[in-house]
C-alpha cells in the first residue's frame, strides 16, 4: 500500500488563467475583478490568487483573514473585503491595505476611522446598496445621506458604490431589471454630491451570471466568482455562453483509489443501514474518502465515480471516511487504482454539476465545501507556490 493517495484535488492554474482571461476580456482589463472568497470556492486561496493576479484589477474575498492570508502569501492586488469586519480586526484589514465594504454611518464607521488615524491612513471603503437581495446594505432612499455622512470623514475615501444581484442568472429576468433600476435611480441621485465633491467611485453590481447575461450591468467592475473556476452560475447560462463560444475550462480535479475489493453474493447488503442489496453476485470497491471528505452523503445509491475510463455506481450510505461503488463496469480494478471523483477519466467525465444534480444542491456548495484539509496539488504552477 505505499504511496496510497487517500484523496486530494488537483488544481489547473493554466485553467483558471484561461478563465480569468476570457472573462477579462468579456468585462475589459480594468472592470476584472476575481472573487477567492470560501477558500477560493474551494480551490485553495493563495495559490488562486498566485495564479490569476497579473489578469485581476482586484480580488474580493470575504472576511479579514482571507485578506491577511493572500498579503502573506506575496498577494499585492487590490484587495476588497465583502463581508462584516470584527471592530477588533479593523486594525489589521487597515494594516493590510485592504478596501472595506459599509453599510453603516453609525459606531463602525467611527471605529474604522480611529483606526486609520491610528495608523496615520485612509480607509479605502466600498459603500453597499441594498436593491431588494434584502440582506445588507443602506436602502437606495438612504445613499445620499449616508455618503453625505461619510465623505465628511477624512480618514475615510468612498472607493466604491455596488449592490448584489438575486437572479441574474436567468434569461428572463425582470427581477434582475428592477434591481438595476433602483441601482441606477440611487447613484443618479447620489451623482450631484458626488460631483460636488469630486469623488469618482467604482459601481459594480455584477457577479458572473449578470456579466455573462446583461451587458448593461458591468458598469465599471464585475466580480466574477463561479466562473473564474470553469463552471457555471446556471444552466441557462451554459447555454447562452456556450453559443457565444466562451470555453470555460473546469480547474478542478478530486482524485483517489480503491483500498479494497471484494465479491459480494446476491442480497448481500453494503453499507450502514442496509440500504442497498447486491441484485445479483458483485464486485465492489472501497474508496478511502466520504462525507468528511466533501462527498455529500445525499450521493449515497445515486452518484458515481469512475474507473479505469467507466463510471461505477456508488452503492450503500456514504460513510465518513469511506464510500463503496460497484466495479461491474471496471473488471480490470483491482486494490491501488486509480478512482476519479471529479475530473475525466478516458470517456468518463464527472463533474461538480454532477454531484450536485445527484445531491439536489448547485455546483457552488459543492466545490466550496471540499475540506482545507484536502491535499491541493497544483502541477502547472510555478516552483513558488506550494501545494497545500
Amino acid at each position: 500500500m505505499d504511496g496510497l493517495v487517500i484523496g486530494g484535488l488537483t488544481i489547473s492554474a493554466s485553467a483558471l488563467r484561461h478563465n480569468a482571461a476570457l472573462l477579462r476580456d468579456l468585462v475589459g482589463a480594468e472592470r476584472a475583478a476575481f472573487v477567492v472568497k470560501g477558500n477560493a470556492y474551494g480551490h485553495g486561496l493563495v495559490a488562486v490568487a498566485r495564479a490569476i493576479e497579473p489578469l485581476a484589477a482586484r480580488l474580493c474575498v470575504y472576511t479579514v483573514d482571507e485578506a491577511l492570508a493572500l498579503r502573506a502569501g506575496g498577494v499585492n492586488a487590490p484587495i476588497l473585503i465583502l463581508g462584516p469586519i470584527p471592530p477588533a480586526a479593523l486594525g489589521d484589514a487597515l494594516a493590510s491595505r485592504a478596501e472595506l465594504s459599509l453599510w453603516s454611518t453609525g459606531e463602525f464607521a467611527r471605529r474604522v476611522c480611529a483606526s486609520a488615524r491610528k495608523q496615520q491612513r485612509v480607509a479605502a471603503a466600498h459603500v453597499k446598496v441594498n436593491t431588494d437581495l434584502n440582506r445588507l446594505g443602506f436602502e437606495p432612499h438612504e445613499l445620499v445621506d449616508a455618503l453625505e455622512d461619510l465623505l465628511r470623514l477624512p480618514e475615510l475615501r468612498v472607493a466604491g458604490i455596488f449592490s448584489h444581484l438575486a437572479s441574474a442568472e436567468e434569461l428572463d429576468s425582470p427581477y434582475t431589471m428592477h434591481q438595476l433600476g433602483a441601482f441606477e435611480h440611487a447613484l443618479a441621485r447620489a451623482a450631484p454630491l458626488l460631483d460636488q465633491r469630486k469623488v469618482r467611485p467604482l459601481r459594480h453590481i455584477a457577479a458572473s451570471a449578470a456579466a455573462m447575461l446583461w451587458p448593461e450591468t458591468h458598469l465599471d467592475m464585475a466580480r466574477f466568482g463561479i466562473a473564474l473556476y470553469g463552471l457555471w452560475p446556471s444552466h441557462q447560462t451554459r447555454e447562452a455562453m456556450n453559443a457565444a463560444a466562451l470555453g470555460l475550462r473546469p480547474a478542478l480535479s478530486f482524485r483517489s483509489q480503491i483500498v479494497a475489493a471484494r465479491t459480494i453474493a446476491a442480497g448481500a447488503s453494503v453499507g450502514y443501514g442496509g440500504s442497498f442489496h447486491a441484485p445479483r453476485d458483485m464486485r465492489i470497491g472501497v474508496v478511502p474518502t466520504g462525507y468528511a471528505d466533501g462527498i455529500p452523503r445525499a450521493l449515497s445509491n445515486r452518484g458515481a465515480f469512475a474507473v479505469n475510463g467507466a463510471l461505477c455506481p456508488i452503492v450503500g450510505r456514504v460513510a465518513m471516511n469511506m464510500t463503496e461503488i460497484d466495479l461491474t463496469a471496471a473488471p480490470g480494478a483491482r486494490v491501488g487504482s486509480a478512482v476519479t471523483l471529479i475530473g475525466t477519466d478516458a470517456n468518463a467525465t464527472i463533474s461538480a454539476d454532477d454531484w450536485a444534480g445527484w445531491a439536489g444542491t448547485i455546483n457552488y456548495e459543492i466545490v466550496a465545501r471540499l475540506p482545507s484539509e484536502l491535499r491541493r496539488e497544483y502541477p502547472d504552477e510555478d516552483a513558488s507556490t506550494v501545494a497545500r
